[in-house]
């Protein structure tokens, strides 16, 4: 039984959803930096990367905030994410973009962890579908399934 009182969220999310805005806030300075500079020595088509890219931050910025709100589904696609961004970081030239991608790493493991899993509610069971009768035929005339009778 709930007893109505809000519930508080765990430092653990509250330090995933910091980082995970502070990386994006990062990638979205250092996007904007060279966008004008790319689009001006290789042309307009060079920038549709960086859109996608603002796209992708864009997401990750909207994953964060229902990360806050306790989302299971952002804590997992963020994970996925999070992932995906570590397996580019252990590829050359290291600096600010593998800092990036490990406190990204780091932002989708925090979630995981014991103390902040009583923030994300549990997936509801399955109910069983009510099983239909099998199907002996069709009906020539209008095409439905006859089905057998118990």
């Amino acid at each position: 039984m709930t007893t109505g009182a809000p519930r508080s969220r765990p430092a653990l999310v509250t330090a995933a959803v910091v980082l995970w805005l502070v990386v994006c806030a990062v990638q979205l300075v250092g996007h904007a930096l060279v966008i004008g500079r790319t689009a001006a020595q290789y042309g307009p088509w060079s920038v549709v990367g960086y859109v996608l890219g603002f796209g992708l931050i864009g997401f990750v910025v909207f994953g964060a905030v229902r990360l806050a709100r306790g989302s299971g589904r952002a804590r997992f696609w963020l994970a996925v994410l999070a992932t995906l961004g570590l397996l580019g970081a252990v590829v050359p030239p290291y600096g600010l973009t593998t800092a990036e991608r490990v406190a990204a790493a780091l932002a989708g493991v925090l979630p995981y962890l014991p103390p902040a899993r009583a923030w994300f509610p549990p997936r509801p069971a399955r109910a069983a579908k009510a099983q239909q009768p099998r199907v002996v035929g069709w009906d020539p005339e209008t095409g439905e399934p006859v089905r057998a009778s118990e």
